[in-house]
């Protein structure tokens, strides 16, 4: 935890006294998912859908690598009767669990190999996060259940993701993001031994996020850029295309 805290405090610093033109903040809300021993689905039953939230900043190094800090909250669930196994069933097992996660990821930016209006990224990094699974037994379990105990609740994640969006002008876009979320604990869903414990667990996240840079107010068509610049050819020149 330290060594994140440290990273997120040199990334703000670094931001502090950067040109402020490459930083921005991102705020967004989604759907979370779990994958385990309760959900071995790639698609998701409705029943394990939960919302998420995230928010963070973000700093491009370069037209093609940026960097962002972030958090984000969700809740993670999972049901031995959301899915279709009758031996799954039988067992009857369920957890629900909070997770919290603050992270560092780097971006591949502009997949497109040029600056323009679409956005568009790969990333990954690392995630410190943390979870509490409360596993329930059904009354109509047929198996003798013990709780497991004393493993560990937080640990780092790496993620895999991917995101598309707009600029609608130069200072405020829309992305949509989703990431895969790679963990080394099969305990996310406190089921392990009464499990398959060979398979650690993960969960999948997305978003859709509101995007703001924090440069000059740059409009998206020429009435605009008059009230923000005082548009004329001579003092505007060509209109750039933002990046992020």
């Amino acid at each position: 935890m330290g060594k994140i805290i440290t990273l997120i405090f040199l990334l703000i610093s670094h931001i502090s006294f950067a040109q402020w033109s490459n930083s921005y903040a991102f705020l967004g809300a989604g759907q979370s998912f779990y994958q385990g021993d309760l959900n071995a689905t790639v698609l998701p039953s409705s029943h394990i859908l939960n919302m998420s939230y995230k928010f963070g900043l973000g700093y491009n190094l370069h037209t093609r690598l940026g960097l962002t800090l972030h958090y984000s909250a969700t809740n993670l669930n999972g049901s031995d009767y959301f899915v279709k196994d009758e031996a799954k069933n039988v067992r009857g097992l369920s957890f629900n669990s909070p997770l919290n996660e603050f992270g560092l990821n780097i971006k591949i930016r502009n997949l497109t190999g040029r600056e323009s209006r679409v956005i568009s990224y790969l990333f990954s990094g690392f995630n410190y996060f943390k979870f509490n699974p409360i596993v329930t037994l059904s009354q109509n379990s047929e198996i003798n259940y013990s709780v497991e105990k004393g493993y560990a609740t937080s640990g780092i994640n790496i993620p895999f993701g991917f995101g598309f969006g707009w600029w609608f002008t130069g200072n405020i876009g829309l992305v949509w993001e989703s990431s895969l979320h790679i963990t080394y604990t099969d305990y996310l869903d406190g089921i392990s031994k009464n499990g398959n414990p060979n398979f650690k667990d993960a969960f999948v996240d997305s978003h859709f996020m509101l995007l703001f840079k924090f440069s000059k107010w740059e409009g998206a068509g020429k009435k605009t850029q008059k009230r923000s610049k005082g548009w004329s050819p001579k003092k505007v020149g060509r209109i750039k295309c933002p990046s992020y």
